[in-house]
C-alpha cells in the first residue's frame, strides 16, 4: 500500500505542476495558483507515505485522509458544474480536476480495502 501511496502522490504532484507551469500549453487563459491544489494534496499524501515507512498505521491514515479530502474537493467542483451544465470540458481546469478526483478516489478505495483486510487478518 505504501508503494501505491507514493505512485498516487507523485501523479498528483506532477498534475499540479503541469497545470501551474504549463498553463499556456493546456490552453488556459491565465496562470492560476489553484492549479497547484493537486500538488498540495499529493505532497500531503507523500508526507503520510513517508511517515508510514516508520509508523505504518499513522502514515497510511494521514495519506488516506488527504486523499479523501482531495476526492471530495474534486467532486465538489465537478458535480455542481454537471448539474448546472456549466462545465466547459474544452478548458483545462475540469480535466485536471477530474484526473485529481479519480486518482484520489481510487487511492481512498484501495486504502479502505487494505484497512479492512488488515483488520480481518488481526482477528
Amino acid at each position: 500500500m505504501k508503494n501505491l501511496t507514493f505512485i498516487c502522490s507523485i501523479i498528483l504532484i506532477a498534475l499540479g505542476l503541469v497545470g501551474y507551469f504549463a498553463w499556456e500549453a493546456l490552453g488556459a487563459t491565465k496562470q492560476s495558483f489553484t492549479a497547484l491544489i493537486p500538488a498540495i494534496v499529493g505532497g500531503l499524501m507523500l508526507i503520510g507515505g513517508l511517515i508510514a515507512l516508520k509508523k505504518n498505521m499513522l502514515g497510511m491514515h494521514i495519506a488516506v485522509t488527504f486523499s479523501l479530502l482531495g476526492g471530495l474537493a474534486g467532486l465538489g467542483r465537478i458535480i455542481p458544474g454537471l448539474i448546472k451544465g456549466s462545465l466547459d470540458w474544452s478548458a483545462a481546469a475540469p480535466k485536471l480536476i477530474l484526473v485529481m478526483t479519480v486518482v484520489c478516489i481510487f487511492f481512498t478505495v484501495m486504502a479502505v480495502r487494505s484497512f479492512i483486510a488488515a483488520r480481518r487478518a488481526r482477528g
